[in-house]
């Protein structure tokens, strides 16, 4: 969940700004914005519901997933269609890891520390949104945006291979349903 938001604010920050360097207008850049947090937030519900029926190790899989294509996807090239593909997908990918992960974390906390544990993550996530946005401009300045898609998939592939290993560890149940 925290590796998946790192990814997500560190490319959805500095799109904006890469669009700009490339002359895109401000509706052009609105519009890959807004596919983003359509991505991020619309289908929550179904993700929920894939997280219910699935389980939440595959449902996170298939978030670090998705990360991986918006982020190399995301490097392809400085258009709108793409990029707006791209921004949906890291949303996308994001809700699936965001509800996956917070599903997980609930499960295998005791009622008695469920709070105090989800504060401390929920904490922790907002400091790497900051470290995210603060670090993307570095990083975009330095090695630019196509980089930073690399980075990205890297992130989220490290991501979906603990996904798997998490998956082959744990016993094997039947999901709900």
């Amino acid at each position: 969940m925290i590796l998946g938001q790192l990814v997500m604010v560190m490319l959805m920050v500095i799109t904006s700004l890469f669009m700009h360097d490339h002359d895109h207008p401000l509706t052009a850049i609105s519009f890959v914005i807004s596919s983003h947090t359509v991505g991020m937030y619309a289908f929550s519900i179904l993700s929920g519901r894939l997280t219910d029926r699935l389980g939440r190790g595959p449902v996170i899989a298939i978030g670090a997933g998705t990360l991986v294509i918006a982020s190399m996807l995301a490097r392809v090239s400085p258009e709108v269609a793409p990029l707006a593909i791209a921004l949906f997908l890291l949303g996308l990918g994001w809700n699936f890891c965001y509800v996956g992960g917070s599903s997980l974390l609930a499960d295998q906390l005791a009622p008695a520390e469920r709070a105090r544990i989800q504060g401390v993550n929920d904490l922790l996530i907002g400091l790497v949104s900051a470290l995210g946005s603060l670090g993307s401009g570095l990083v975009f300045a330095s090695v630019g945006y196509p980089t930073m898609g690399l980075v990205g998939a890297v992130a989220s592939l490290a991501l979906l291979l603990a996904a798997s290993r998490w998956l082959r560890v744990q016993p094997r149940t039947a999901p709900a349903g």
